[in-house]
Parts: structure tokens; sequence; C-alpha cells
């Protein structure tokens, strides 16, 4: 998935997007979601997918009475999922991380934030700026869920070390709890786990 401003692996991303588009639908987002579907709202609400991808999530999760919005800066993925998901409630917005400049100008606050797969496109101090900005589009009672991978990139999508402890100590420092934390998670991707990538999983709540 992508979520991220960085103009060369946005480049990246696009130039491969009909194979990354393939690979994303192939995954049922149950299984990918299977380590923190308990972590999941129990009741329908307003749900923020960043770093949409095709909308694979977005779509699970609307198919569910969730009220989607989907944030994808890649226009061969808005693209997709609107053609691939369109009878489900989604409202796609180009934008991106750290900043959600667009996003943020809506005046929304969600129950869930979603982001899988997006941190490491984003540089440190970007990855921190990211979180609180990502934070601060809760609504009182809300949760965040944040897959975090970890191990080698494709040379045109590249990434930066994430550092889950900085980030998890920042969300609590921002009065979050952490109601789940996986580390080492293996990437249900056939070719990402061969290659070693792992994910850890960092579930928060405002409760």
């Amino acid at each position: 998935m992508s979520g991220l401003r960085g103009r060369p692996v946005r480049c990246g991303y696009a130039a491969e997007a009909e194979a990354l588009i393939a690979a994303f639908e192939a995954l049922d987002s149950a299984d990918v979601l299977a380590p923190v579907i308990d972590d999941l709202p129990e009741n329908p609400g307003l749900c923020l997918d960043l770093g949409a991808g095709s909308g694979r999530d977005a779509a699970w999760l609307a198919a569910r009475g969730h009220r989607v919005w989907a944030v994808e800066p890649v226009a061969a993925f808005r693209a997709a999922g609107r053609q691939r998901h369109r009878g489900h409630q989604i409202t796609w917005v180009e934008d991106s991380l750290p900043k959600l400049t667009r996003l943020r100008r809506l005046g929304l606050r969600f129950d869930l934030i979603l982001t899988i797969g997006v941190f490491h496109h984003l540089s440190p101090q970007a990855q921190q700026e990211g979180l609180t900005t990502a934070l601060a589009e809760l609504s009182p009672r809300g949760r965040m869920i944040l897959s975090l991978r970890h191990g080698p990139t494709p040379a045109a999508r590249p990434g930066h070390p994430v550092d889950t402890d900085a980030l998890a100590a920042s969300a609590t420092a921002q009065g979050m709890r952490i109601r789940r934390l996986i580390r080492g998670a293996p990437s249900i991707q056939p070719g990402n786990r061969a290659a070693g990538v792992r994910r850890d999983w960092l579930c928060l709540s405002r409760e």
C-alpha cells in the first residue's frame, strides 16, 4: 500500500500499478487483519484507510457497515478502487502522510484509522509527524491500527527503518492506550515472506 508524499516512491508504485493491484486484491482482508481482528470497532462507524491502495480493506470495512474514507496518493490505485469497489460506500481522497492536508479540511473524526505498510516509506521524523497528524483525526473513542513493515524493500519503492517502540512511546505521550502490540509477524504475501519481510502490529485506543 502507499500513503506517502515522496515522489520517487509514488512513481515506483505507479509504474507497477497493474501488478500491484492484482497482488493487493488477491489477498483476503480477513486474513490480512487476522492478528488484530478483535481490535476493530464492535459497531459500525467512520473509518479511515490511510494508504488504501486499490481499496481492498476499505471495501471490506464498508461491507461491514462502516462509512469509509480511503486516502491514496497514486491515481491508478484510486481509479482501480473506484471501479472494483463501486458498490461500497467509500469516499476516495487524494492525499498523503505525513500532513494529510486535504483530509484535515474535511473536519471529520474517525472511529478507526487503519494504515498498513505505509510508515516505512516515511523518514523517521515524518513517521512521528504522520502519527501525530493521524491521531488528531480520531474520535474520542477512536482506535488506530498500524501494520509496520520491517525488511527489504524494492529499489523502486525504497523504505526507512521503523522504530515501533518510538512510535508506541509517542502515542502514549499523546494520551493513547496500547491495546495490542505484536512483533515480528511474517508477511502474508508469499514473496515478501520469502524475502524475510515481517510486520509489527500496533493497536492504539483513546478508550
